[in-house]
């Protein structure tokens, strides 16, 4: 079985982030916690996603931005709330984010390669306290060609939250994203 070009691509890239060191844990003299270079560059990795439509389907590289994030889960010891920089546990032990994404299609879709979206996400631990699996709920609005569209989010993620799987319905147009994220942040 031979891997599309654009999958054999994400994989490599993937694998090639995994492998440098994402967080620094180096605290300055207030305590906040500093950004290694590795960090900047794991976000620069696009997660995978595709559009299936009436019209055929649509592959595209989605960047995502975490602006606001409050954790239910974590110790009450550290703010529930976040800002840009996220560590997984903030998220996978019970949170809801603000996501900002802007998409690349590798095909025009709607007349155009480009689309952005805004979502709100739910993240609930179902084993080891969403360490190997959680459920992820929300909505979200995305905008393609200038066109809004609301969609249903539903999803798991494994492997300490750094593994996604999302999939978004909009029933009234029969519009499906699919969307693989490896999120570092």
């Amino acid at each position: 079985m031979r891997l599309p070009q654009a999958l054999h691509a994400f994989l490599l890239m993937s694998a090639t982030a995994v492998a440098l060191p994402s967080l620094a844990d180096a605290q300055d003299s207030t305590g906040t916690v500093s950004v290694s270079t590795g960090w900047y560059i794991d976000q620069a990795i696009p997660g995978m996603s595709w559009t299936s439509h009436p019209g055929g389907t649509n592959f595209a590289l989605e960047w995502e931005a975490t602006p606001v994030l409050y954790s239910f889960g974590i110790s009450k010891l550290v703010s529930p709330w976040k800002f840009f920089f996220v560590r997984p546990p903030a998220r996978f032990t019970g949170s809801v984010e603000l996501i900002v994404a802007g998409q690349v299609y590798t095909s025009r879709f709607n007349g155009t390669h480009t689309g952005a979206s805004v979502t709100l996400l739910g993240h609930v631990p179902l084993i080891e306290y969403g360490e190997d699996l959680g459920l992820n709920l929300g909505a979200a609005r995305h905008w393609i060609a200038g066109l809004p569209e609301d969609f249903a989010v539903a999803g798991v993620s494994v492997l300490f939250g750094f593994l996604e799987y999302n999939i978004r319905c909009a029933p009234r147009d029969h519009l499906w994203i699919h969307q693989i994220a490896v999120r570092m942040f």
